[in-house]
């Protein structure tokens, strides 16, 4: 089941403002409550949602894991596998951690990490085109405008990814108001 993960992109960006994430956040705060209202979503959807999910107690955890369809045994279904991403040096390890083929294989995948700059995200975006074996995976890209660490990302970029190929992007802005964080998406980006 593939799941319109540009549409669930929408949501993440029209509902940032409910997270109440303010400049003085630290990157624990973002990712928790990153993690938190995916698992919320998850559940809202029918899901049952998992964080820190290993399947089988033996894998790498995965942040946030929603499974469908429990035969009192198994899960039968593995609907969508979330990764966030705080660290720079990290963001090539979380596109393989989401993106490669493994015992378990979701349907869809979410990649959300902080990066440098455009220039790491465009580098990134052809890591993922050349490996991607999930078949519908949102990377989300988190940066800034000025290419140097500020308080808080101010651009907010995302790749639908279907089969290896870039098949949408989107942008979004962030901006703060008395410190609380905000996002709207930017109008105009195409779809490829």
């Amino acid at each position: 089941m593939h799941l319109d993960l540009m549409k669930i992109f929408d949501g993440y960006v029209r509902n940032y403002h409910t997270f109440n994430l303010t400049i003085h956040h630290g990157k624990h705060s973002f990712t928790m409550t990153e993690i938190e209202y995916f698992s919320r979503l998850g559940s809202m959807l029918g899901y049952h949602s998992f964080t820190e999910d290993t399947c089988n107690g033996q894998n790498r955890p995965m942040d946030l894991t929603w499974w469908d369809n429990d035969d009192g045994e198994y899960w039968q279904d593995f609907i969508l596998h979330l990764e966030r991403e705080n660290l720079f040096k990290k963001d090539e390890e979380t596109l393989e951690k989401i993106l490669t083929s493994r015992e378990y294989v979701p349907n869809n995948a979410i990649g959300i990490m902080n990066v440098l700059n455009r220039n790491r995200i465009n580098e990134l975006v052809s890591i993922a085109i050349a490996t991607c074996e999930i078949p519908n995976v949102l990377l989300v890209f988190k940066t800034n405008s000025t290419g140097r660490q500020q308080q808080y990302f101010d651009e907010v970029y995302a790749y639908l990814l279907n089969k290896s190929k870039v098949v949408e992007q989107k942008k979004a802005l962030v901006s703060d108001i008395a410190g609380t964080l905000y996002m709207q998406l930017e109008l105009g980006i195409k779809k490829e």
